[in-house]
């Protein structure tokens, strides 16, 4: 009775000795499913705060408006033919048609930041150039000659609108340019993470390679 007691005590611990090591679950099979921040996630959480869209959808809704107050004076000035120096006139209906197309665009592409800001900060220069040339003509002292020809109260309050209209491009760009470069920051640590992630796979994988070639080779000897 105890020889076949003894044997079976002796396999089981041959058994032991030669079982492979246990190991925790490999985490490299759950890392491959996990979703990393990136650009568009980090841009959707800030817009998904109620201040940040309020903020964004006013300062949408003033562009619009001033951008109309500011283009039609200049549009029906220009159609009027009181002015004889149409050149500027023109540039500035120019101004106010690519605000127009970006407001139109943006309201398509709400949470494309990528951009956006590159957009935005040449309708600032575009804007101040505008304000600039029409308050020299207007504002800073008399009118010059093919100038003079048109409704000067209505030019004034329109070269006004143009600086709001740099205002309000100008903050607008700021804001975009914050949006990418939050995107950007959480874009670059999720490569960072996926980079890690997959040297910490190899690496466990290695580990596990050589733990089970000296399980082998122990169970040969």
């Amino acid at each position: 009775m105890s020889a076949p007691n003894q044997t079976g005590t002796e396999l089981n611990a041959s058994a032991s000795v030669h079982a492979p090591p246990l190991m925790p679950p490999p985490p490299y099979f759950k890392t491959q499913f996990i979703s990393p921040s990136s650009f568009k996630a980090a841009v959707n959480a800030k817009l998904d705060k109620p201040a940040v869209s309020l903020f964004r959808l006013s300062i949408r809704l003033f562009q619009f408006a001033f951008a109309l107050a500011s283009g039609i004076p200049y549009a029906v000035e220009l159609a009027h033919g009181g002015t004889t120096i149409k050149t500027d006139f023109i540039y500035a209906q120019v101004v106010f048609g690519l605000t127009l197309v970006t407001l139109i665009i943006d309201s398509k592409t709400v949470r494309y930041y990528r951009f956006t800001w590159v957009i935005e900060w040449t309708l600032v220069i575009l804007w101040i150039a505008c304000f600039g040339l029409f308050y020299q003509v207007y504002l800073d002292g008399e009118i010059g000659n093919g100038y003079e020809n048109v409704d000067v109260g209505r030019m004034k309050r329109a070269v006004w609108c143009d600086l709001i209209n740099a205002i309000l491009w100008t903050g607008s760009a700021l804001f975009s340019s914050v949006m990418c470069c939050s995107g950007v920051k959480a874009a670059l640590k999720a490569n960072l993470k996926k980079r890690k992630q997959k040297k910490e796979g190899a690496r466990l994988m290695n580990k596990m390679g050589e733990m089970e070639s000296g399980t082998v080779g122990a169970g040969h000897m």
